[in-house]
C-alpha cells in the first residue's frame, strides 16, 4: 500500500495553519485519544491554554481485525454544559472516533463536543457524528499514513 509521511514540522504547520478553528471552538477541556492524538494535543496546547485529559481505547478482537472496543482509561469528568474538544491523529473508519463521542454523551452527559483531527482520510466512516463540530486540518486519500511517533 502506498504511504504518506509527515514530519513533526509537516504536523507543527497544519495544526498552526488550522489553530483558528480550535480557537474558533474556544474549548473548555481538551480530550486526546491515546496514541495518535497525544502529541497533536500538546502542541494544540501551544496556542490555547488548556489542561488535557487522555482517554484511551483498544479496538481488537481475536484475530487483529479491530472489530471490538476496549476502554484502556476513561476520564471521570461532568461535561455537561461544557465545550469538549477531542483530538485525534486521523479519522480513518471514524470507528473509534464514534465510540468516544458516544461514550463521552452516555458516561460524562457531553452536550457540546467538538473534533479536530489531522487528516480525514476520504472513505466510508462508520457512525454519525453531524450533531458535532467537525475540524480536520486536510482530506487525504486512502493510502497508509506514518507518522513521526510512528
Amino acid at each position: 500500500m502506498e504511504k504518506i509521511y509527515y514530519s513533526y514540522e509537516d504536523i507543527s504547520n497544519l495544526i498552526k495553519n488550522n489553530i483558528n478553528k480550535i480557537i474558533d471552538f474556544n474549548p473548555d477541556y481538551i480530550i486526546a485519544i491515546g496514541g495518535g492524538g497525544l502529541i497533536p494535543a500538546r502542541i494544540i496546547r501551544n496556542y490555547i491554554n488548556k489542561h488535557i485529559y487522555v482517554v484511551t481505547l483498544s479496538s481488537y478482537d481475536n484475530e487483529d481485525q479491530k472489530n471490538n472496543i476496549e476502554v484502556i482509561q476513561w476520564i471521570d469528568l461532568k461535561l455537561k454544559d461544557k465545550k469538549v474538544l477531542i483530538i485525534d491523529e486521523i479519522d480513518d473508519t471514524r470507528k473509534t472516533l464514534h465510540y468516544c463521542i458516544q461514550r463521552l454523551k452516555l458516561v460524562n452527559n457531553a452536550n457540546n463536543i467538538g473534533v479536530f483531527v489531522l487528516q480525514n482520510k476520504i472513505k466510508f466512516k462508520n457512525g454519525d457524528i453531524s450533531d458535532i463540530t467537525y475540524m480536520c486540518c486536510e482530506t487525504v486519500e486512502d493510502k497508509w499514513v506514518v507518522y513521526p511517533w510512528d
